[in-house]
């Protein structure tokens, strides 16, 4: 592993964004929106008058038109470097903030709720010119890559405020991290048809879902649901069968075509528990009918529901939503 230090002003940076040789979309990161309104003032305000932390990349060569380009695939810091370019384009406003005074010119500037381009130009020059140092990491031939990003990635969030639900997918494979990432970004059953809340996305919990769902459809023992028995069954199982991943996808699928339009009733917890499901009744047509119908009929604290509630991560609470299922789906197929 090559280790080095680069810095780019932010208009160099914003410039690198728009041209795809910086890029957020190593299966690691984190969902965008992680920042507030007041979260995102704060980085600009710290941009004008402090100092904003180092980002981290993994640096990538590719041949474009015979030419050696270098791209950065960020590890850490994305946030940050989103931010700044959706400020760049005006797709936001400051927050409330005192007045700062820019150290070039001693001049005092009152920048409350304004867009970069409403910005005294002194001011735009001095966000533009900001130096940001970005270490970059080159991964050599016959290199671990996926072992030395695990290690970097939690040396830097070790005891700061991350979900330990996102760390979870750093104690993944490749393989399973690409698939989550995959899986969450363009599957109908999580860009449309589940609920998910607001803060739950931040804790990365539509991960935490394909994690756990994966964890049922392998077959494999596991201690829990929680966060910490989910991180230690994937670093345990790093040669997962693509057969898992298959399975997991089709469920998805299957959950899509009996639940094809955003449905309340389908949220991170009824989610696994259906799929796995699914899984265990060998992706029978029937079962969806009949989860269909059990959407539409279930009560609180029924044979299912009254697992869903505190302690829902232990494992017996797991498995007796499982079988209270297969008890529901089995009087079902008796009544029809």
């Amino acid at each position: 592993m090559l280790r080095k230090s680069v810095s780019w002003n932010v208009k160099q940076i914003c410039t690198m964004i728009n041209k795809g040789t910086i890029t957020f979309d190593h299966p690691l990161q984190r969902p965008a929106d992680q920042w507030t309104i007041a979260n995102s003032t704060l980085l600009i305000d710290s941009l004008l008058t402090m100092f904003i932390p180092d980002v981290y990349a993994v640096q990538l060569s590719e041949e474009v038109d015979g030419k050696k380009v270098n791209k950065y695939a960020i590890i850490d810091g994305k946030q940050r470097l989103t931010r700044i370019h959706e400020y760049k384009q005006d797709l936001w406003a400051l927050d409330t903030l005192p007045p700062i005074v820019l150290e070039s010119t001693g001049e005092e500037y009152d920048i409350s709720g304004l867009k970069f381009s409403e910005l005294p130009e002194e001011v735009q020059e001095e966000i533009n010119g900001y130096t940001v140092t970005i270490k970059a990491i080159e991964i050599q031939e016959g290199e671990d890559e996926e072992e030395i990003i695990e290690k970097i990635f939690y040396r830097l969030n070790n005891g700061v405020s991350m979900a330990r639900q996102h760390l979870c997918l750093v104690s993944a494979s490749k393989q399973v991290q690409k698939f989550v990432s995959e899986i969450v970004s363009t599957h109908k059953l999580f860009t449309e048809v589940s609920h998910f809340t607001t803060g739950g996305v931040k804790k990365s919990d539509k991960e935490m879902a394909v994690l756990q769902t994966i964890m049922l459809a392998s077959g494999l023992d596991f201690k829990s649901f929680a966060s910490r028995d989910v991180e230690d069954f994937f670093k345990e199982n790093k040669d997962l069968d693509d057969s898992v991943m298959n399975k997991t996808k089709q469920a998805f699928d299957m959950l899509v075509d009996g639940f094809n339009e955003y449905n309340k009733f389908i949220t991170k917890i009824n989610l696994v528990s259906f799929a796995g499901f699914i899984v265990e009744h060998n992706f029978d047509q029937k079962t969806i009918d009949f989860l269909k119908y059990y959407a539409q009929t279930s009560k609180k604290g029924d044979a299912y529901r009254k697992y869903c509630g505190a302690g829902n991560v232990k494992l017996d609470n797991v498995k007796k939503r499982l079988a209270a299922l297969s008890n529901l789906y089995a009087e079902y197929i008796g009544q029809l």
